[in-house]
């Protein structure tokens, strides 16, 4: 796993509202959620939906297509939304700038 920048401070991330980013090739939905910040894949295992445009449900991100639920620490697919499957998530570091970064 390589650390790789994100374009998105800590600071500009608002409690529980998903923000698109890309890292690595990789697209990620992040989550600033109860102080943390939480980086998972943001594109959907149903039909490709970008998450980053979903909503917040707890401690899960909900697909703003179906409804499919990720617990956006785990990945873990919600069992009660049985047409998604688990899905990566990613560790979040803040550097001195406020920068973030995710390993991917």
């Amino acid at each position: 796993m390589a650390l790789q920048k994100l374009n998105v401070k800590k600071s500009e991330l608002k409690e529980d509202s998903p923000v698109g980013a890309d890292a690595g090739g990789k697209r990620l939905a992040l989550v600033l959620h109860k102080g943390s910040v939480y980086a998972i894949y943001a594109v959907c295992t149903h039909e490709g939906c970008d998450l980053s445009e979903g909503s917040m449900d707890g401690d899960e991100i909900v697909c703003g297509c179906h409804s499919g639920a990720y617990n956006i620490a785990s990945g873990k697919a919600d069992e009660n939304t049985n047409w998604v499957h688990d899905t990566p998530v990613y560790k979040v570091t803040e550097g001195p700038d406020g920068a973030l970064s995710a390993e991917i």
